[in-house]
């Protein structure tokens, strides 16, 4: 990936329909938790937010990955909206 395109915002829109083609759950009807790894040791460093909805974590993801480089970020289903 070109550095420029690391600091575009991601389609959120194509992610979606990307999961659903797939056969996995329409993401938007999922609850999320973002987890931080250091890259180097691999050491969990915390979980900067808990129960999001799928469009706010891959934006506020986003945020923390250009912030934190040093930091890998993954972003976990931990429930359902009911």
């Amino acid at each position: 990936m070109e550095h420029s395109a690391a600091h575009s915002f991601p389609d959120m829109q194509a992610i979606r329909n990307e999961f659903v083609s797939a056969g996995a759950l329409d993401p938007v009807q999922l609850r999320f938790q973002v987890v931080e790894y250091d890259k180097t040791s691999g050491e969990m460093l915390g979980v900067p937010m808990r129960n999001i909805g799928f469009f706010e974590a891959i934006e506020k993801t986003k945020d923390l990955i250009e912030a934190r480089s040093e930091s890998h970020f993954l972003v976990h289903p931990v429930g359902f909206i009911q």
